[in-house]
């Protein structure tokens, strides 16, 4: 397992370059704007709550790789409820008719959002080796530690204008997000790295780690543009460039 936690270290660093994490780096730009694509990430937040429950636990453990996965999923599949917190102390709680809301949530702006929900559930509802699960676990992580940090930064910054705490963007999610599975084991990282893995299990694990990582990439990507597209308390209703806004004003 070691040459595929080196692989998803490599792609960690590369995911912590993309355009996204420098989009939330610029304290230019308004905190609030830079978290304009949160409500657009709704369908992701949520259905991780299904991933963790229907697809990744299974009950009774069968091994201590999936007793260990089984805890992660407990820890990781109740995040949803601070979504919705934050979804509420950021403003996006009016009134707002349901069918917009459907065409909102799968429109296409929120199409790679959606696919990488999807993408996980494809991959890991029939995988039947615990092994496999455990890469896509860990490469889920490894890009949460990187894009976590880098927004609770802003969630300090908006904390300033909001006055209170961001349970999901904030700090105390980031906290939680070790860049590893979340288990109840000392020294997790150096257990899993001593896992042995066949030479078939090596060329898959690496397939996966690199699907990952490009589903994660590409829906940062389309939050970015949304982010660039969508007033921060218009999110729903407009498409309206931010900057061509700031020109005609």
């Amino acid at each position: 397992m070691k040459e595929v936690l080196t692989l998803i270290k490599k792609k960690k660093l590369e995911f912590a370059q993309v355009p996204f994490i420098k989009f939330l780096q610029d304290k230019s730009i308004d905190p609030r704007q830079r978290l304009a694509w949160s409500p657009a990430f709704a369908p992701f937040a949520m259905s991780f709550k299904d991933f963790n429950r229907s697809v990744l636990r299974r009950e009774p453990a069968d091994s201590l790789l999936q007793e260990m996965v089984n805890q992660h999923s407990y820890e990781d599949g109740r995040h949803w409820v601070w979504f919705l917190q934050d979804m509420k102390v950021m403003g996006y709680d009016n009134p707002i008719n349901y069918t917009d809301i459907l065409k909102f949530l799968w429109g296409e702006e929120t199409q790679k959002v959606r696919q990488m929900a999807y993408d996980l559930f494809a991959i890991c509802t029939f995988e039947e080796d615990i092994l496999m699960k455990l890469v896509v676990v860990e490469s889920i992580e490894a890009t949460g530690n990187v894009a976590l940090f880098e927004i609770a930064q802003v969630a300090k910054e908006l904390q300033q204008i909001t006055k209170q705490h961001h349970p999901y963007f904030g700090e105390s999610h980031y906290a939680k997000e070790t860049g590893h599975i979340q288990a109840q084991m000392d020294d997790v990282e150096h257990f899993v790295e001593s896992i042995e893995l066949t030479e078939a299990q090596r060329k898959k694990a690496f397939i996966l780690v690199e699907k990952v990582f490009v589903d994660f990439t590409e829906a940062m990507n389309e939050m970015l543009v949304f982010a660039q597209k969508h007033p921060y308390d218009k999110p729903f209703i407009t498409t309206v460039n931010i900057e061509q806004s700031r020109t005609a004003a």
